[in-house]
């Protein structure tokens, strides 16, 4: 019916599916600049994937909640000595690692936390390659725990 001539006439889906009492059809040109929009976005949107690597969402977790604490805290107390690219050197991550953690304020629940824990201690480093975090005076600030467990049973 109304759907077959409007496709025969050459008019858009979106017309031909329009109800019969429509006061006004579509515009065609409008319609033609909301397509080259979204394909526009399309392409950004690759490019940026292809750019970012084909990996999605947030990046593998190799901080502690603990380390990311700390983190926060350095930052909160002395802004100037630690500014996010120092951080970023001490705890052997990326600057965008670093402005995520400061970025975000959730708390998971105790049992997810510490799932995330366990997930960052296995991507973690071999102990004694960059598992330390130093002051500027070279006073021992933070040390990631050894093992997927944390310390051990005499560490504080």
């Amino acid at each position: 019916g109304l759907r077959a001539a409007a496709l025969l006439a050459g008019t858009s889906r979106r017309a031909a599916a329009a109800w019969p009492g429509d006061p006004e059809p579509p515009d065609p040109a409008l319609e033609e600049a909301e397509r080259a929009r979204r394909r526009r976005a399309a392409v950004r949107l690759q490019r940026l994937r292809r750019e970012l690597g084909g990996g999605r969402g947030a990046p593998e977790r190799t901080l502690t909640w603990e380390a990311m604490e700390q983190m926060r805290f350095l930052r909160q107390e002395l802004p100037e000595e630690w500014p996010p690219e120092r951080l970023a050197q001490g705890f052997g991550v990326s600057p965008d690692v670093v402005r995520r953690v400061l970025r975000g304020r959730g708390c998971p629940p105790p049992r997810r936390r510490q799932r995330q824990d366990e997930r960052a201690l296995s991507a973690a480093p071999a102990p004694g390659a960059g598992c330390e975090v130093r002051a500027p005076d070279g006073t021992l600030l933070y040390r990631l725990p050894r093992g997927r467990g944390g310390p051990g049973p005499g560490a504080q």
